[in-house]
């Protein structure tokens, strides 16, 4: 089955993720893990075993720029609980910094925004109702 990115929703807050934000893009939440090489000199091919999961820095997500979200995103100074929910219910919650920035402008164009926030916890997925 598949679904749309229509309704996707980005919260934050300090107890619980109820502020919404309004984004265009979302990056990717629970990255693939690294491999770890086990090959032996008897091995004819490259063997691996999983390792932790390649999670960025930050994930960055777009959004049109809005002054008074700039600035509220930019005084926060505590680790908020953020959500990534999708149109079906599923999604993923985590802790982190938030913070945003403006992205480069061009002619006849949409000023934007980015919204970093950088995980002080590893993303959890649950799955929708």
């Amino acid at each position: 089955m598949a679904i749309s990115t229509y309704g996707v929703s980005l919260k934050y807050g300090a107890d619980s993720p109820s502020k919404e934000l309004v984004i265009k893009s979302y990056p990717e939440i629970m990255a693939k893990r690294s491999a770890l090489e086990t090959t032996t000199l008897s091995d004819d091919a490259k063997t691996y075993i999983p390792g932790i999961r390649e999670t960025p820095d930050s994930f960055e997500f777009t959004a049109n720029y809005d002054a008074a979200v700039f600035a509220e995103i930019n005084a926060l100074d505590a680790v908020q609980k953020c959500s990534l929910t999708f149109s079906d219910g599923s999604g993923f919650t985590w802790d982190g910094y938030i913070s945003a920035s403006t992205t480069d402008g061009d002619v006849d164009a949409v000023v934007e925004m980015t919204i970093a926030i950088t995980p002080t916890s590893v993303p959890t997925f649950a799955a929708g109702a």
